[in-house]
């Protein structure tokens, strides 16, 4: 992140936006990319264990409770907390390149920025956390910040944690731009999607169609699921994907049948897209997640959503789901 307070946009640990699509750990609500209905969280704990991931390690669960406490530290701008995830002799690079080292360097950076970047606002993915002996740890991840009336801004990150006295201390963060200037974002990079998709699971056939609007500014994507015994395909869901004049960001908004909705926006990584998004179930619960699609070849596609939460408790990721061309 660029901490230096005479730039307006910047990257920490990355920022996500309201955005906001949840998929649940079935194939089809994976397609769906849909916002997590009410009693699904339930239904997820009680899953089998062969359908979610494996237990996380003792070391990736405290790494990803760092972030978690890393993000109320940055919500809440208080320079001195930030700072104190870092190991006293940490070094931080962020995309820019400058280079900050130890901790009081970190804090007066931090400082000057939330001085400058009041509510400013960070949700953290954590895509990954290798460890490496019994005190050595490697976290990969994606950071998306918010500040009001400004621009949003996209990094990924790598941070080298080490233990000492028994708490994970960063040592080592590195970071770099995610998504290139919004210019160089275009609704036309998504037109691989136009057209039918499908994936069966489960005995559902689950059908996905994109669809130019009228001038082109606008996809239009709607689902649909039907069993396999030729019932009449039930509708899910109208989303729509666009880019926001004011930010130059590509967005989309999502209305489900059952009255949830959800806001995302579109950030290019390899082969495919994360999706930074967030949402609201029928019954009001708050939902958040990272889903990734990932383009195989121009007939085939990967869905997944990662790092989901329902009124803040964390779920497991979803199954990954590949859909085909029509």
């Amino acid at each position: 992140m660029n901490l230096s307070p005479h730039l307006a946009r910047w990257g920490l640990f990355f920022s996500v936006l309201s955005a906001g699509l949840l998929l649940d750990c079935s194939v089809s609500s994976a397609q769906y990319q849909r916002t997590l209905v009410s009693g699904e969280a339930e239904a997820v704990e009680k899953a089998p264990a062969a359908e979610t991931r494996s237990k996380p390690s003792a070391a990736e669960q405290a790494i990803r409770k760092v972030a978690v406490e890393f993000k109320k530290a940055f919500d809440a701008g208080n320079a001195e907390k930030v700072a104190s995830f870092w190991a006293p002799e940490g070094e931080y690079v962020e995309a820019s390149g400058m280079r900050l080292v130890g901790r009081p360097a970190i804090q007066k950076a931090y400082a000057a920025y939330f001085k400058a970047n009041q509510k400013a606002q960070i949700q953290i993915s954590v895509d990954s956390v290798r460890q490496i002996g019994d005190d050595l740890a490697i976290e990969e991840g994606r950071t998306m910040v918010a500040v009001p009336e400004g621009a949003t801004d996209y990094s990924q990150y790598t941070a080298t944690h080490v233990r000492q006295n028994g708490k994970w201390k960063m040592v080592s963060v590195k970071e770099s731009n995610l998504i290139p200037p919004a210019t160089q974002v275009n609704l036309k990079d998504l037109e691989w999607l136009i057209g039918s998709w499908e994936a069966e699971d489960v005995g559902v056939t689950l059908k996905t169609v994109y669809r130019w609007m009228p001038g082109n500014k606008f996809i239009e994507r709607t689902f649909t699921a039907q069993t396999l015994s030729g019932d009449k395909p039930q509708v899910m869901g109208t989303q729509i994907i666009g880019v926001d004049p004011l930010t130059g960001d590509i967005m989309s908004w999502t209305f489900n049948t059952d009255g949830s909705h959800a806001i995302g926006i579109w950030a290019p990584v390899e082969n495919g897209w994360v999706i930074e998004s967030r949402g609201v179930t029928a019954d009001g619960m708050l939902t958040s997640a990272n889903n990734v699609i990932t383009k195989i070849d121009k007939n085939g596609c990967r869905w997944q959503s990662v790092n989901r939460t329902v009124n803040g408790a964390e779920l497991p990721d979803a199954l990954e789901v590949v859909s085909r061309r029509q």
